[in-house]
């Protein structure tokens, strides 16, 4: 026992050796970590979704080229170029040779479209346009019935030469013009034959827009790349006439229209030129395409400014560029803008609350109504902004909609929003609704969390958990998943699949969020039907061999129920010490799965892997548009104690109470105590409380874990009998032997008892004789009485 003193500074300097985790998953961003941002930022698409939108198509062309199917045999290979296989591998020979004209004289066998390309794209590779233009041209005189193969091809690679021989005559008008019409006729014949049902496996219809938009992007003889035009200091865009500017645009959107990612990219580029250029941004806003192109832009790609967290107010200053595109519209006039919503959004983003309020009133959809609720929020009438979104939800676009409003990112952010809306209003059922609705749409099926902590839903799967764990009581959320979140089917096990990665559902998820709360409320009978069924694969934990195992969460919740019932009910003390010990050690090893929160301070949702990443805390509950009620509910449902992996606290304080229940000098006793300060000593660090992170003093007081192992441990020193482990107190236990501890209190009950006799037995045989004599004197009285009676 005389090692005792430093066994005890070790306890309390053990918390020295604890390694800090400096990197972690990427969290997804929450609606409720900057509610005033999410409430007053500008509706907008993201640009991708506009430009795809701008020019609808009216054709099926197909954007992606038919890629090469990996281990395919050759006919597969030969069929995505529409040829048989016998065809591909004599174009194959021919292309090995050196000349075009005895490549076009050896193919007499192959159809004759794809003999003339054939030649001709031999011919275009040595440079000899002259000549490949010739055999391209011979293709494209077949009748359309017998140029099916290589027509869009060959209309195409025309196309190419003609660009090529406008570039190089950019100096004689002339003879530019002459050949920038060729080239358009020839892409504009190639996206005709593809739509007539001809070849085009390498989509190069939906590729000639791009290239047709080129011819008319020259400045003063230079013809503009997407270099050029991203380089403001090159100003090469400026020189480009409004015409040609319109055309291109025009025909960038049809491309992209089509779902081309190098269409949408060319916007990107000419956008941004033409915002810089106020007198050239002035002279294209005539063309309803491009005036709505600049709008997207102006929304998606120039910024939304800052709102102050603490009062909510917007403290940004738009960019000069916006308020010229917005006063440049309306110089036109409203009346004659397409797409008023949009750029009611965009007065809206520049502070120009009157002029978009004129426009929402011109205009419907949900677009239009999420502006409409942006104004309201901007008056502070939470009122008028919550019917706003209830009138914007209504009106989602049906799937297949030609011109949808909203992309299907900012439907589920609407409907986000419009949660957050209702937490500012006290109303926080309804606020779950619509994060959980929000989280279930983004999420796609439903999902939220997989094994590896990833989250799915953008992160209102996280506002939706935060609600549910910290702001609805117990009774309003059983009653809100009782509802809206049914227990899906377990699914079966597939052979060779790793269910444990695979995402749970939503539902389930929130279902079993709820069982904990349940069993923290100590409400066990009700938590039961709530957690995973022990054979759901999608609720299973990994093995040191990497095999994947059920986490049986029912059955571990049950076996903690029954020994918290037990130590309540057993017939001795020693019984009910045992139980609450079992409990204690359920609550250690499976108190994450029973007992943990979802997020703070346990952080379930990644497996307690890391301190933080999702729901709020007492600091963010300062902004704009949080409630009183909310501090308050957040207040109630906090953990006890609120500390990194309370269920460790949990189990320590039952074991602390087994102890109260076993002889002090019982091997029971100090073992119990014993695995008690070890799950206090256990890591990793709680990182609020008195941890010192890089280049902190190290703090002047222990952590709160450190203070119970010593506590623990100093009880022991001052209680417990010796034993020979207690070297290393905490870190070598032995299990608790409560049969030797019934036996020891037996025995000095028994030696009580003995004890108690030998010290009062001549008090006893006092005691004795005095009672006897007075029996005695009490049978004498009685017989007199009796005999006198009798006389």
């Amino acid at each position: 026992m005389h090692k005792r003193s430093w066994i005890v500074a070790s306890l309390v300097a053990g918390l020295a050796g604890a390694v800090a985790w400096a990197c972690g998953p990427m969290f997804p961003n929450q609606l409720l970590d900057h509610r005033a941002a999410t409430l007053k930022s500008t509706p907008q698409n993201s640009f991708a979704f506009e430009a795809m939108h701008l020019l609808e198509p009216t054709d099926k062309l197909q954007p992606d080229p038919t890629q090469p199917i990996e281990g395919a045999d050759r006919d597969a290979q030969a069929g995505l170029l529409g040829l048989t296989s016998a065809q591909a591998d004599e174009v194959a020979a021919l292309r090995q040779g050196e000349d075009a004209a005895a490549a076009f004289e050896q193919g007499k066998d192959l159809p004759a479209d794809l003999r003339a390309y054939t030649a001709g794209a031999m011919a275009f590779a040595k440079g000899d346009m002259d000549t490949a233009g010739d055999y391209f041209g011979r293709v494209l005189a077949l009748p359309e019935e017998q140029a099916r193969l290589r027509s869009v091809w060959a209309a195409y690679m025309l196309g190419r030469i003609h660009a090529g021989k406008a570039q190089a005559a950019a100096e004689d008008d002339t003879a530019f013009r002459r050949e920038r019409d060729a080239a358009a006729k020839s892409f504009q014949l190639a996206r005709n034959r593809a739509v007539a049902g001809a070849s085009d496996t390498q989509a190069l219809a939906v590729a000639s827009f791009g290239e047709e938009a080129r011819l008319y992007l020259y400045s003063h003889g230079t013809q503009c790349s997407w270099g050029n035009l991203y380089d403001d200091a090159n100003h090469c865009g400026d020189g480009i006439s409004a015409v040609d500017l319109k055309r291109a645009i025009t025909l960038y959107a049809a491309q992209a229209g089509h779902g081309s990612d190098s269409g949408v990219q060319s916007l990107v580029a000419i956008a941004g030129s033409v915002m810089g250029n106020p007198s050239q941004m002035a002279a294209v806003l005539d063309n309803p395409v491009v005036q709505r192109l600049l709008v997207t832009y102006a929304l998606a790609r120039m910024g939304s400014g800052s709102i102050d967290e603490a009062s909510g107010a917007d403290t940004s200053k738009p960019d000069p560029r916006l308020l010229a595109l917005v006063e440049a519209v309306e110089q036109r006039g409203l009346d004659q803008v397409i797409g008023l919503d949009r750029l009611a959004a965009l007065a809206y983003q520049t502070g120009r609350y009157d002029v978009a309020a004129r426009l929402v009133d011109k205009s419907a959809g949900p677009l239009a109504d999420w502006v409409r609720a942006k104004l309201a929020l901007q008056k502070g009438d939470l009122a008028a902004a919550s019917a706003a979104y209830a009138a914007a939800a209504k009106a989602f676009p049906k799937t297949g909609q030609a011109q949808p409003a909203l992309e299907p990112a900012n439907v589920n952010l609407l409907i986000g929003e419009r949660g957050v809306l209702s937490l500012a209003r006290g109303e926080y059922v309804e606020a779950l609704g619509h994060l959980y609705d929000a989280a279930l749409s983004a999420g796609g099926d439903g999902n939220l969390y997989d094994q590896d902590g990833e989250t799915a839903g953008y992160g209102y799967g996280n506002d939706a958990a935060y609600l549910a764990e910290r702001v609805l009581t117990v009774d309003e959320l059983k009653a809100f998943v009782d509802a809206r979140a049914p227990a899906t089917p377990v699914p079966p096990k597939k052979a060779g699949t790793n269910d444990c990665c695979e995402a749970r559902p939503l539902g389930d998820n929130l279902r079993w969020l709820l069982a904990r709360r349940l069993m923290r409320a100590g409400r066990y009978d009700e938590a039961q039907a709530y957690f995973p069924a022990d054979d759901d694969p999608r609720f299973s934990s990994y093995d040191n061999d990497g095999k994947t195992h059920p986490l049986s969460l029912r059955r571990q919740a049950r076996a903690y129920v029954q020994a918290m019932h037990d130590s309540e009910h057993a017939w001795t003390d020693i019984g009910k010490a045992q139980a609450l010990y079992a409990a204690a050690v359920i609550a250690r090893e499976q108190g994450m799965e029973i007992l943990g929160f979802e997020q703070g301070p346990d952080y379930n949702d990644n497996g307690g892997s890391f301190q933080g990443g999702s729901g709020q805390d007492r600091k963010s509950l300062e902004q704009a548009f949080v409630t009183d009620g909310e501090r308050q509910r957040y207040a109630d449902s906090e953990a006890k104690p609120d500390r990194r992996f309370h269920y460790r606290y949990v189990a320590a304080d039952e074991a602390s109470h087994a102890a109260d229940l076993l002889p002090p000098r019982s091997q029971a006793f100090a073992a119990v105590l014993c695995k008690a300060t070890g799950w206090m000593l256990e890591g990793p660090p709680d990182y609020e409380d008195n941890y010192a992170f890089y280049g902190d003093p190290t703090p002047a007081q222990p952590s709160e874990r450190m203070r119970r192992a010593t506590v623990l441990y100093q009880r022991y020193v001052k209680q417990g009998p010796y034993v020979d482990w207690a070297e290393d107190f905490g870190r070598n236990c032995e299990e608790p032997d409560f049969d030797r501890a019934r036996t020891l209190k037996r025995a000095q009950q028994v030696a009580a008892v003995k004890h108690a006799i030998r010290r009062y037995f001549p008090y006893e045989v006092g005691a004795l004789v005095l009672v006897v004599a007075g029996f005695a004197l009490w049978l004498w009285r009685r017989r007199r009485r009796r005999g006198s009676e009798a006389a």
